[in-house]
């Protein structure tokens, strides 16, 4: 009889911590944005339904790349993040001020952390003795 591989062996060895709370994150969100595609589908509004599944897309696809410790995801999310820092700083100025920060506080942190040596060491853009 075959053994039935692990739940653990979808999640790489080498992550860290810090990058499994930027995984749990993204998922949330991405959770968040399931139900808005359920409610947009309940409610006739295909619009806020095809957005609300684009922004899943966008949220789960890099958090289960950054599982497996894919260097496109980790290039993918930094990209995302930032955006979404300069998004922010737009909509605390022209917006909400609190929208704003609530937008560039956790993506300014994942981007700060997606270009750390700890995590570039981890996805292995730089070796262990630099």
């Amino acid at each position: 009889m075959a053994e039935k591989p692990s739940w653990r062996s979808f999640i790489h060895p080498d992550l860290t911590l810090r990058l499994m709370f930027v995984v749990i994150f993204l998922l949330l969100i991405a959770l968040g944005n399931a139900f808005g595609v359920y409610d947009g589908l309940v409610h006739n509004n295909i619009p806020a339904a095809f957005y609300a599944f684009a922004a899943f897309l966008l949220y789960t696809v890099p958090a289960l790349g950054l599982l497996k410790l894919k260097r496109w995801a980790r290039l993918f999310e930094l990209v995302i993040s930032i955006l979404f820092v300069v998004l922010g700083f737009i909509i605390m100025f022209s917006y909400n001020m609190t929208m704003g920060l609530m937008t560039i506080v956790p993506h300014g942190l994942i981007a700060i952390y997606l270009l750390s040596d700890d995590c570039r060491r981890a996805f292995g853009l730089i070796t262990k003795a630099d």
